[in-house]
């Protein structure tokens, strides 16, 4: 139990790591209206992942009892999805081109927790991502407090990871080197989420 949710909490770190919508809205956020109402999109962000999975997590919960062929399905649907994603990072030679001017003066928090919120809460990749770790879970039987000790980590990790972000931003030698290695940080994500998918497809098959 405690080597699936290291896999599941390792896996949610590399889709963390390699940059997308949210890391791209913390950007202009922190650049163009200061550290505070990046501060506050972070946290925005961090709420929308956990009403997210919040969601999810009920809705499986309503689902047929586990182990049988629904589940099979789920699974196998869950593992294929992980599985594209993570080939796809893997084959990707996307480049990061990120502005360098310096960070504005403080904006709003409350302002940026509204937009962090809205933009990660319509993100239609969210949910179906945390569809698949928390499948992964439930079908492990995993318990309601492991469930909501995975949910806390989850939340936590986004919110300090996003706040460490908005920090490092301001460093012109961070962002060069993150210019430089966003192909390495996409092919460790695909890795891993190749790695979870292909667990799934052999439980859903085997």
């Amino acid at each position: 139990m405690s080597a699936l949710f290291v896999l599941v909490a390792s896996t949610h770190f590399a889709a963390l790591l390699s940059p997308g919508p949210d890391f791209l809205l913390l950007i202009r956020t922190a650049l163009g209206d200061g550290r505070r109402q990046a501060d506050g999109c972070a946290a925005g962000i961090a709420l929308a992942n956990l009403l997210s999975m919040l969601l999810v997590s009920l809705a499986l919960g309503l689902l047929p009892g586990q182990g049988g062929g629904f589940w099979r399905v789920l699974q196998a649907l869950g593992g294929a999805y992980f599985a594209w994603i993570g080939l796809q990072a893997l084959l990707s030679r996307r480049e990061l081109n990120l502005p360098s001017g310096q960070q504005a003066a403080a904006g709003s928090w409350w302002r940026g927790l509204r937009q962090g919120l809205l933009a990660s809460s319509l993100n239609p990749k969210l949910p179906l991502f945390y569809a698949g770790l928390f499948g992964v879970l439930r079908e492990a039987a995993m318990p309601v407090w492991g469930l909501v000790l995975a949910m806390a980590w989850m939340t936590l990790v986004v919110w300090l990871w996003d706040l460490a972000l908005v920090r490092l931003l301001g460093r012109r030698r961070w962002r060069g080197w993150l210019q430089r290695r966003v192909r390495w940080l996409d092919r460790g994500c695909g890795a891993l989420l190749l790695a979870l998918g292909s667990w799934l497809l052999l439980g859903a098959l085997g």
